[in-house]
């Protein structure tokens, strides 16, 4: 752009600030849309989490999602298959069973792992180590 062309320019601005404001707006609105627009279309979970297959036709998969300190838990789920474990807080969490060796798994923040389902139908209760007030209970059918 030559000098006479960005003084014009000055001077249009100086007489329409206005104009020069709506163009500034304009533009950040459509950044703004063109943003939003790259997400996945998907209204929950973490940016890049994946969701596993369910295992039958028709059949959801079982997910546990760690978020404020609480385990939000699914409904009882069937032994011998996986359930995915998703931490949506900024800190580590784990989920540790209650009897000792059953299963122990760590999840930094934003991570998502699958865990094996016990084989056995039951009740499997857990905690969090780092944070021993954080409970729940996995059922098994």
């Amino acid at each position: 752009m030559d000098l006479d062309a960005h003084l014009d320019l000055d001077a249009a601005a100086e007489r329409h600030p206005r104009a020069c404001f709506g163009a500034s707006a304009l533009l950040l609105a459509l950044l703004v849309a063109l943003l939003t627009g790259c997400g996945n279309g998907e209204a929950d979970g973490p940016s890049g989490a994946t969701q596993p297959e369910p295992g039958e036709a028709g059949e959801e998969a079982a997910v546990i999602v760690i978020v404020d300190f609480e385990y939000q838990m699914p409904g009882a789920v069937p032994a011998g298959g996986q359930i995915t474990i998703r931490n949506e807080d900024g800190v580590g969490h784990t989920v540790t069973s209650d009897e000792a060796g059953l299963f122990d798994v760590d999840l930094a923040p934003g991570e998502e792992v699958m865990l094996p389902v016990p084989d056995e139908p039951g009740e499997y209760s857990f905690h969090c180590t780092p944070h021993p007030t954080m409970t729940a209970t996995l059922v098994v059918e």
